[in-house]
């Protein structure tokens, strides 16, 4: 069993993914490391690719790793994989639609719209105060569509406020921002679901009470949580709608506990194991090795 794990130039040297390789490796699977870059890319590919010049089989799967460097020609070389039939964790359409926070919410409500969604205003540069007044509460949420780990994420008193900062984030980020309803019940504090094939693997609270954002890039903590059936299904569903075989679904609580999604990713760190293995819950990516394995069995 041959399996890839993509890497860029920002992901080659985390901690996470010696954690992922030596959870895989325990489970009876060696991960291969491969530099996206060293990867060409032709046409017809003959049941060989070509690594660093050299040729090599067509592995069983590949895992897309390449944080931090979501650019057009990793995507490519994850596409490059899905056209011979590869198994791909994630696709590439699902990297890049869950990393987009706007079109997840557009797609969730036209396909689920059971969920409760906070409400969310994309910000141009017509974009009135008046309008922003008539649609938004304060303080509300203001943040970057392709963000993580809380980066391009504040609280906005005001309209004046929104706009001003969206100008900054514009220049800051080179990216859209939006509104959000701020939903105070849950101040410092998310629900992460985390999905692998499709189905449940573990759950957990993010807390930071130094914070209104709850992520452990902003000092957040990991508290293990254990969901009902209803929560369970929610996260699958959305996890199924976009596409994610490996990934994690957010969720922000509101008054009686009612869940309100928040986002999507495809690629989450792993920070969260560490909770897991303390509380003496086993290791969550022991579930997700077995999980790939036997998802590259059933292909056979």
């Amino acid at each position: 069993m041959e399996i890839y794990l993509l890497l860029g130039e920002k992901s080659a040297a985390l901690k996470d993914i010696d954690i992922f390789c030596s959870a895989f490796e325990k489970n009876g699977i060696k991960l291969k490391k491969v530099m996206t870059d060293t990867i060409d890319i032709s046409y017809p590919f003959n049941g060989q690719i070509s690594i660093n010049g050299q040729k090599c089989p067509v592995p069983d799967a590949v895992i897309s790793a390449y944080f931090g460097n979501i650019n057009d020609y990793n995507l490519y070389v994850t596409r490059y994989f899905e056209s011979m039939g590869v198994l791909c964790i994630n696709t590439a359409d699902c990297i890049v639609d869950a990393r987009d926070k706007l079109k997840t919410i557009l797609k969730i409500g036209q396909n689920l719209p059971e969920i409760k969604i906070p409400d969310t205003l994309l910000l141009s540069q017509n974009t009135t105060a008046e309008f922003i007044n008539e649609k938004m509460s304060f303080p509300c949420v203001i943040k970057i569509i392709n963000g993580s780990k809380g980066i391009g994420v504040e609280l906005c008193q005001s309209a004046k406020e929104a706009i001003d900062k969206a100008e900054k984030f514009k220049l800051k980020y080179s990216d859209g921002t939006m509104l959000q309803k701020y939903i105070s019940q849950s101040k410092g504090c998310d629900l992460r679901f985390i999905i692998c094939g499709g189905k449940y693997v573990v759950s957990f609270i993010r807390y930071n009470s130094e914070s209104f954002l709850s992520n452990v890039a902003k000092g957040g903590e990991t508290i293990p949580y254990t969901p009902n059936e209803k929560e369970i299904k929610t996260a699958e569903s959305i996890a199924s709608l976009l596409n994610i075989n490996l990934g994690s679904v957010d969720f922000l609580t509101g008054q009686n506990n009612e869940l309100f999604f928040c986002e999507a990713n495809a690629m989450p760190g792993l920070n969260y194991t560490k909770a897991f293995v303390k509380a003496g819950k086993g290791n969550p990516l022991d579930i997700i090795a077995q999980n790939i394995k036997d998802q590259i069995k059933n292909r056979v």
